[in-house]
């Protein structure tokens, strides 16, 4: 999903809508100009940093690209970069190896600022940083938003980070969204049986609480889904009809918030 939004792979349908205007199917000018308005971060920065430039040529990379700014003045739009994701501008020089696996993350998060983007696609940007790093990372996103106004579409397997990012969240299996709505209203109060076996997982440190739930069974394969529910081969309270029929998207009581579930009643 991640990259058909970039335009990275086809897609077979659908539509990727910014201000109203289709991506898929933009020309080539109209393309390259959104693309300076989204980019991207993903979850190995060892991988997406090229390792035979320093990271002052790769901040340098998508302004020669774009075009932004004049030429003599770049470096130092880089080096503003490093300085609005809390790295101190001297490891311009540095090579991707250089740095700690925290660093190398926030170097790629300004890969992704440098442009001044109105929305970046996070993939997994958090999962490979350990506790106190994905503490402090999670904090810079949320400066970051609140700041200069950017939209994060962040994704994750780990839904207690999400729940420390997100405004609204979609819950996908198998490539298909079986909830979606407000942050708030989909934790509280969740809809579909997959969204509370992921609550229902994260584990806590507070005495007397129950122990993760376990979701029994293995995903089928994304390539040959289940016939009805997608969901109903490992669900405990799946009906007959949810092995025959596509579940519709329905209201889930708030505004904003839909589920596809036969389970679900208004």
């Amino acid at each position: 999903l991640a990259h058909a939004l970039l335009g990275l792979q086809g897609q077979c349908s659908g539509q990727v809508l910014l201000d109203g205007k289709d991506l898929l199917r933009m020309k080539a000018s109209g393309l390259r100009a959104a693309r300076r308005d989204i980019q991207a971060i993903f979850q190995d920065p060892l991988a997406s940093l090229s390792p035979r430039r320093n990271i002052l040529q790769s901040l340098l990379e998508p302004l020669d690209h774009f075009g932004i700014g004049p030429r003599e003045q770049r470096p130092e739009l880089a080096r503003a970069a490093l300085e609005t994701v809390e790295l101190d501008p001297d490891l311009a020089s540095r090579y991707p190896h250089e740095i700690s696996g925290g660093q190398r993350q926030r170097a790629a998060l300004a890969r992704a600022m440098v442009t001044q983007p109105r929305m970046i696609v996070a993939d997994e940007p958090v999962s490979s940083l350990d506790i106190p790093m994905q503490a402090r990372m999670i904090r810079l996103f949320r400066q970051l938003r609140d700041r200069t106004g950017v939209a994060f579409l962040f994704i994750s397997h780990d839904i207690s980070v999400v729940r420390k990012l997100a405004d609204s969240v979609a819950v996908m299996y198998l490539g298909q969204i079986l909830e979606c709505g407000p942050a708030r209203q989909v934790f509280e109060q969740p809809a579909h049986p997959y969204t509370r076996s992921l609550l229902n997982a994260v584990p806590s440190v507070v005495p007397g609480h129950a122990p993760p739930e376990i979701l029994a069974g293995e995903a089928p394969s994304p390539l040959t889904p289940p016939p009805g529910c997608v969901f109903h081969t490992r669900c405990r309270e799946a009906l007959p009809d949810c092995r025959l029929t596509e579940p519709e998207e329905k209201a889930a009581g708030a505004p904003n918030h839909h589920v596809r579930c036969h389970l679900w009643n208004p």
